[in-house]
């Protein structure tokens, strides 16, 4: 057998944690829809795959499912497929690679639409069972791992680049047959330069993906999403035409959305058709800068300003709102905005008039251009870079501005998550995600948790974004603050599911570099999910005795903190997890020795935790009579090690003792309870075991 293994570098994440993200190569390969929907209003759309208003914490889910290999499921494969447009006869070559070899390579440059032809060409040979291979930096991929029958299997290398094994063609082709004998299939995607170099002469088994015709790919996704939109008319454009010539797949969805977007406009608005065209072009080739540094240039008045930018923020929230929102941003940004009692100043139908916005039937304030909002506040960052930090604490604050409606504030997050993203594709840089993420941290640590995550799983910033993290873990909490270290740790534990190699180096980094009890309390509670992997479950052990037996303090209070979070799980039916899972009794020192840090290190953080799991271990005791001996003698063990321990440990043993005695209290006025007589039979035992303890009668020495 053969194995292609990726080479690995110290910034392995950095070239594999996104590895199967083809994911979120949506913008890139077509995932996902875009558009309003019914909603007529235009607003910032969420771009961490666009999702017709699927929120940010559904799409993570969907996300992570598809990455650590889940099914993908039936219905976004049928909704992926219904814009697949190719020529009949290039399907047909895929198909017969596929049939002939069960393994196909495709290969094309960026953005050409090769996961959905993976989808299609897989599709018709197994229907909706299809699945993504899992993959790290550093992971051995063989066929022979992948052993479900008649499945259809997505190898994602093109955020590899031209990193792909040496010989992976060669394996490929010689390991091809256990996927015939399964009748399964394989589909690679891959870099065409990458592939050309590993090939190795089985070119036979790989088609170079062409992009297909723009106006094909325009049509499709205007004419074949919900709700269909006609597309004669905008193709007739030559602006439109001319717009979308020579550009890539991806591009030209993003035209599609943006013409759905301005179709919501028409009944709305009453606009002519070339208006619409208009508007669809300056959103698209990104013109509403121009248009708006022309606009700024005029109104020096930081009131019609700071206005625009709060419509802007809070795209859809009652005027009255914005109007109120507008002062606090002003103050937010140093101004000293001057009162204006009764009906001193400009109100809001001169206000909304001057940013070139109207007052809805509803009283919000809409722009009636596509893509406008996000316009506003790109233009803020790249003009006012030095406010960013003031802007993303004010942005920060209206998430929980009473006055907001409920869907307002809800999307608000989701917008401000799509901008954080898009400012890291266009300007290449973590800066302004660490400024949103670390305000977030303190006044919504969810959100702040969800944005980190998403930026991973978006194929365009993931690559950036790890390294980010890491850099970030390995820092001191005088440079990454504590509450932002937390959300970060909270982030991994998430991404664990997906890639629980890497997120455990991260974690451990996080550890070496805090002296923040909330931060190792983030860390343990992060290993919990990793623990949940079995594959994971001995690097865990080899990493917290690690942290536990070394003289760094920060790693032993985030080994203690991560041991006392696993030893107080349980099975459905009681049983400690660290026992369920410890067949034979294998674990039995490790568990008694990181017992044992517990109680030599017991501190005022961990007392409640430690008293919860100690109560659960001996409850499971009482229990389970099968569990009884093994957590007496690991809790003995935990206090005195046979043959190693030679002088009297007083602090361990009192404090296992007022554990013990807390959780089964002496009561004088009945008979022992079992609880009472398996404290008493520990305690006695401990006694016994104390090496001052006096020798028994028949094994003291003799004159």
């Amino acid at each position: 057998m053969h194995e292609a293994q990726q080479t690995a570098q110290d910034g392995e994440e950095s070239q594999a944690a996104n590895n199967p993200s083809g994911a979120a190569k949506q913008r890139a390969d077509g995932y996902g829809g875009g558009g309003l929907g019914a909603e007529p209003r235009v607003s910032v759309e969420q771009r961490f795959a666009r999702n017709d208003g699927v929120a940010i914490g559904v799409q993570i889910v969907q996300e992570i499912h598809r990455l650590r290999g889940d099914l993908l499921p039936a219905d976004w494969i049928t909704q992926r497929l219904a814009t697949y447009e190719r020529p009949e006869h290039e399907q047909e070559e895929l198909h017969g690679i596929l049939v002939r070899d069960h393994v196909l390579v495709l290969h094309a440059e960026e953005h050409t639409g090769r996961y959905t032809a993976a989808l299609n060409a897989l599709h018709r040979l197994v229907g909706t069972r299809i699945r993504q291979v899992r993959r790290e930096p550093g992971d051995v991929f063989s066929i022979e791992g992948l052993r479900e029958s008649n499945t259809g299997w997505i190898l994602d290398l093109r955020d590899d680049g031209d990193k792909l094994p040496s010989g992976i063609g060669p394996a490929l082709t010689e390991d091809a047959p256990s996927l015939r004998h399964s009748g399964s299939y394989l589909v690679v995607l891959a870099d065409t330069d990458a592939w050309e170099r590993a090939a190795k002469g089985t070119t036979v088994l790989a088609h170079a993906l062409q992009a297909p015709a723009p106006q094909t790919v325009l049509r499709a996704h205007l004419e074949k999403t919900v709700p269909s939109v006609a597309a004669d008319r905008w193709l007739a454009e030559s602006q439109i035409t001319e717009g979308i010539e020579d550009l890539l797949p991806a591009d030209v969805v993003e035209w599609s959305h943006i013409i759905r977007e301005t179709e919501a406009l028409e009944k709305e608005t009453g606009q002519t058709f070339g208006e619409l065209v208009e508007h669809v072009v300056a959103a698209a080739e990104e013109d509403w800068r121009t248009r708006l540094m022309k606009w700024h240039t005029e109104h020096h008045d930081s009131t019609h300003r700071n206005y625009l930018l709060a419509a802007a923020v809070l795209d859809g929230a009652p005027v009255e709102t914005v109007y109120a929102a507008a002062d606090t941003l002003a103050k937010a940004l140093g101004e000293d905005p001057a009162p204006h009692p009764g009906q001193q100043g400009l109100g809001v139908i001169a206000l909304t008039d001057a940013i070139d916005a109207d007052l809805t039937d509803e009283d919000t304030v809409a722009f009636w251009r596509p893509r406008f909002a996000e316009a506003v506040v790109d233009y803020f960052w790249a003009d006012r870079p030095h406010l960013i930090k003031s802007f993303t604490r004010w942005t920060a604050e209206q998430t929980n501005n009473k006055d907001l409606p409920e869907d307002v504030t809800s999307e608000l997050v989701g917008r401000v998550t799509g901008w954080a993203l898009e400012y890291m594709r266009r300007k290449r840089t973590t800066k302004l995600l660490r400024e949103i993420a670390g305000q977030w941290a303190e006044a919504l640590p969810e959100q702040a948790r969800d944005l980190l995550i998403a930026a991973v799983l978006d194929p365009e910033t993931s690559r950036r974004a790890r390294d980010a993290y890491r850099t970030w873990a390995q820092r001191s909490d005088a440079d990454v603050p504590p509450h932002l270290k937390t959300a970060l740790a909270h982030a991994c534990a998430r991404l664990a599911e997906v890639y629980p190699s890497t997120m455990l180096r991260r974690l451990t980094e996080l550890a070496a570099h805090t002296e923040s009890e909330e931060v190792y309390s983030a860390v343990g509670e992060a290993l919990n999910v990793l623990w949940d992997q079995p594959r994971q479950q001995q690097a865990i052990q080899d990493r917290l005795a690690e942290w536990a037996s070394g003289t760094h303090e920060g790693r032993r209070a985030a080994a203690h903190h991560a041991f006392v979070h696993l030893a107080a799980r349980t099975t459905p039916d009681g049983r400690p997890v660290l026992l369920a899972t410890d067949a034979g009794g294998s674990h039995h020192a490790w568990h008694a020795a990181r017992w044992r840090g517990l109680l030599d290190n017991t501190t005022e953080h961990l007392q409640a935790p430690l008293q919860k799991a100690l109560t659960i271990w001996m409850d499971a005791a009482t229990a389970h009579p099968d569990l009884r001996e093994t957590v007496l003698v690991t809790l003995q063990h935990a206090i005195y090690q046979p043959h190693t321990d030679a002088v009297y440990a007083a602090d361990r043993y009192l404090a296992l003792s007022h554990l013990l005695y807390s959780w089964a209290p002496v009561q004088s006025q009945h008979l022992p309870t079992a609880p009472e007589q398996l404290r008493d039979e520990l305690i006695l035992a401990l006694r016994r075991a104390d090496p001052a303890a006096p020798m028994p009668e028949s094994h003291a020495p003799v004159d």
